[in-house]
């Protein structure tokens, strides 16, 4: 049986496939009744949605569906990151803050698609709406830490000043201190390139939620303004039966 798409933003990508519902929700909406999304606490866990229907049974930080239940992740800034495979039809959703980013999210879900019999060649991914590097401004000491990482190569996708962006809706975070403005997008669409997913299977919204979303959809936001905010859900799930490849 199909399902419905709810209001929200959508990947041209995704939609492209035929198969994958899917929906980046603003802040305050709910998924699908029958969605598994579990107790997000910034790791590299990775969990079969079964393990968290009904929601929040166990800690993940993505959920990776094997039958074609919806799964989804909740975000107030970070990433949220939709993958499917035309080879098998099983999706996943990923919680991909910095740290998260930097302890191998996205690494252990794409790791459970390799396992599930798909190549890197199969994988169509999306990245959805996320605080952008016209407001994401990090201390220096961290800058160091993240340049350790095992999982970034290379010089950090962003700035020592904010972004221009010349889509904001509303003033853009101001900068309190010497600081590095980071472009996390940017960041986790290395990882997928190194993991050896082509670009042209990869779609970033870019949308900034602290200056371009609705109101209430960024923390950081909230901790300048005190306006308040609420989770913003993303979900994904495939139509078609899972065809899972023998070893």
């Amino acid at each position: 049986m199909s399902l419905p798409s709810s209001a929200g933003q959508q990947s041209s990508l995704l939609r492209s496939l035929g198969w994958v519902r899917h929906s980046f929700l603003p802040s305050g909406q709910r998924p699908p009744d029958n969605t598994a999304y579990a107790l997000q606490r910034h790791t590299a866990t990775v969990c079969p949605a079964e393990s968290n229907f009904p929601p929040k049974q166990s800690v993940a930080d993505a959920l990776f569906s094997h039958h074609g239940q919806p799964v989804a992740i909740y975000t107030a800034d970070c990433l949220p990151v939709l993958i499917a495979s035309e080879k098998t039809h099983q999706v996943a959703a990923a919680h991909a803050g910095l740290k998260g980013t930097l302890a191998g999210i996205l690494q252990q879900t794409l790791r459970q698609f390799f396992q599930a019999g798909s190549t890197a060649a199969d994988l169509f991914v999306a990245i959805g709406p996320a605080i952008g590097p016209c407001c994401y401004e990090l201390g220096l000491p961290l800058v160091e830490e993240i340049k350790a990482c095992r999982y970034v190569s290379g010089p950090l996708p962003g700035a020592f000043h904010p972004a221009i962006n010349p889509r904001a809706l509303r003033p853009t975070a101001p900068a309190t201190q010497p600081a590095f403005w980071l472009d996390l997008p940017a960041l986790a669409t290395r990882m997928l390139l190194q993991e050896g997913i082509a670009a042209s299977r990869i779609d970033n919204l870019n949308q900034c939620t602290y200056c371009m979303a609705e109101p209430g959809a960024s923390y950081r936001r909230n901790t300048h303004t005190d306006e308040g905010y609420q989770l913003r859900f993303s979900w994904i799930a495939s139509d078609l039966p899972a065809r899972p490849q023998a070893d």
